[in-house]
């Protein structure tokens, strides 16, 4: 009996001694640059940086001649963004433009500021979103609008409720409509999306500017667990008519996702041109993350 004690005392050794000699995987880097072009030329670029602790510290994009330069702020459960934007065709002076509120490690609120002209450039929260979440899954937004009366007297304001609808099915986001009419939707591929790669469905029907990839996306809850490879979107009176399509490719570098193409087909519908254009993308990871 006691031989056969021993015997199993050295076998759980054994297997103690394998499990530490596994080899330690790291986090994967976090996404630093992005640069994209249209048909060949230049269509943006986006220089990412972060604080020690891995927060968003700064935002430098240029898009169509113009440069915008974000700083997160972070003071507990809330994100101050301070930059510029682009309101009436023309940059603003820097100001706080954006505030998120944080519930745990998800964005709960969303406040777009703008300046009231007619009230010494005050700022205002102009579009107040709300976000509601289903077991960590974003599922739908509502909104709360406001603009500034001419004689300085105060604000108009116009509840819009839920305005952005997700729909989740096996862990990815396969369809986003804007209420009440138009709808896009996605296919996924088995390719999985690498945890570091920030793609996220978000409240466009254009789906190939920064914002699709932007680094803020990793705090709107879980993301899609596998990378897309085709979009579509339509209005939902007329589904059969497909305003236009997307389709999606990756070039893969070990575990990270380094380039993207997307093809874009802009269909003759409801008078529009048709069009197509190619997008694509190239993603730097220079930000070492820290190994626990």
């Amino acid at each position: 009996m006691k031989k056969l004690l021993c015997m199993l005392l050295v076998a759980v050794g054994l297997m103690s001694c394998g499990d530490d000699d596994k080899p330690y995987i790291p986090e994967l880097n976090k996404l630093t640059n992005v640069s994209c072009t249209k048909n060949g030329a230049t269509f943006f670029t986006a220089e990412i940086t972060y604080k020690q602790d891995q927060q968003i510290n700064r935002i430098i994009l240029n898009q169509e001649g113009h440069q915008f330069t974000d700083n997160y702020i972070i003071v507990d459960k809330t994100i101050s963004v301070n930059g510029v934007k682009m309101e009436n065709g023309s940059l603003t002076n820097p100001f706080v433009h954006t505030v998120y509120t944080l519930k745990g490690n998800v964005i709960a609120r969303k406040e777009e500021m703008a300046e009231n002209k007619y009230m010494s450039n005050t700022a205002y929260t102009a579009i107040d979103n709300s976000y509601v979440y289903e077991r960590n899954w974003l599922k739908s937004v509502s909104q709360v609008i406001q603009w500034p009366n001419e004689n300085g007297s105060g604000y108009q304001k116009r509840d819009l409720n839920d305005v952005d609808c997700y729909t989740w099915e096996g862990g990815n986001a396969v369809h986003y409509a804007y209420m009440p009419q138009q709808e896009i939707t996605y296919e996924y591929g088995s390719q999985m999306r690498p945890a570091n790669f920030p793609f996220r469905v978000i409240n466009t029907f254009q789906p190939v500017g920064f914002d699709v990839v932007s680094p803020v996306n990793l705090m709107y809850g879980l993301m899609n667990q596998n990378l897309p490879a085709r979009a579509y979107w339509y209005n939902m009176s007329e589904a059969a008519d497909v305003c236009a399509e997307y389709t999606f490719r990756y070039t893969m570098s070990s575990d990270y996702i380094t380039g993207m193409t997307i093809e874009e087909k802009i269909n003759p519908v409801n008078g529009v041109e048709a069009e197509s254009n190619t997008y694509e993308y190239t993603f730097t990871y220079n930000f070492v993350a820290e190994q626990k």
